[in-house]
């Protein structure tokens, strides 16, 4: 349901954005090594250009996950875990709405680059940051589409009317 996906946004937002902070403070050289094939895998499958939605969903997941369980925090994770097909859920509205259109793509994969180097460098605060502007983006764009369907929508009621 579109409310919910609204919602399921802003918690990740909430648990993504600090488990990317912790990420950035805890991460070890074995998990800089996993979010960094997690982020090469997501890259190199969107660089191929023919996009299958479930699995860019699944790839993009994996990534946020790497992340998550970076931060060494058995509880956040064991959280975002167990709401793993709603999340899974939510990244493949996204990417099934988005990815397709020209600016909210290249937004995606610029908020993504930007989220795996500041984790990748050890920057807190650029990490956090860089999930919340991801998730908002993602919400503030779903959001645009919603509004664009309603107005054709009723753009179509009105035409009916003069038939």
């Amino acid at each position: 349901h579109p409310r919910t996906l609204f919602d399921l946004l802003e918690v990740r937002s909430l648990l993504e954005g600090e488990s990317a902070s912790l990420a950035a403070e805890r991460a070890t050289p074995a998990d800089r090594v996993l979010i960094q094939r997690r982020y090469e895998a997501m890259a190199e499958y969107v660089e191929r250009g023919e996009i299958e939605v479930e699995q860019l969903a699944h790839l993009d997941h994996a990534f946020h996950l790497a992340i998550c369980q970076a931060s060494h925090n058995p509880v956040l994770v064991h959280t975002l875990q167990s709401l793993t097909d709603l999340l899974l859920s939510s990244v493949f509205a996204s990417v099934k709405n988005l990815y397709h259109r020209e600016a909210p793509r290249q937004m995606i994969n610029r908020q993504h680059a930007r989220l795996y180097r500041a984790v990748m460098e050890g920057k807190p605060q650029a990490a956090r940051r860089a999930a919340v502007e991801h998730l908002s983006g993602i919400g503030e764009q779903l959001r645009e589409i919603e509004a664009e369907d309603q107005r054709l929508e009723r753009s179509a009621m009105r035409l009916k009317e003069w038939e």
